[in-house]
């Protein structure tokens, strides 16, 4: 996810497999993909334990809606602030998590 001059979209790459799997696929190894990243800007990378947790019915965490709804036309959060929300947030949805889940929000330094 990329937390950008007020808004909140999800980046998506080449497709790839997850970490760790690379040895089964069949081309020679990972594409290498880049973005840009300015000042005020906050990558968020999280596991599926995060986006796979669940509520009382069953739903899935709305990750990026809940992010839209939290920093969208707003000033740029610093990381600590979405780590922050999401270690808040989270539990309100779902009370019981059923699998690990690893946030990293990362900001450029500087200009």
């Amino acid at each position: 996810m990329l937390i950008s001059c007020g808004e909140v979209r999800m980046l998506e790459g080449p497709p790839a497999l997850p970490l760790g799997l690379g040895s089964l696929a069949v081309a020679d190894g990972p594409v290498a993909w880049s973005h840009r990243f300015t000042r005020g800007d906050v990558l968020l990378l999280v596991t599926d334990g995060l986006v796979e947790a669940r509520d009382l019915v069953g739903d899935f965490y709305p990750l990026v809606d809940r992010l839209r709804h939290r920093f969208a036309g707003r000033p740029a959060p610093g990381p600590a602030d979405v780590v922050n929300f999401l270690n808040t947030d989270l539990p309100r949805h779902a009370r019981n998590l059923h699998d690990d889940v690893a946030m990293l929000a990362i900001a450029p330094h500087g200009t």
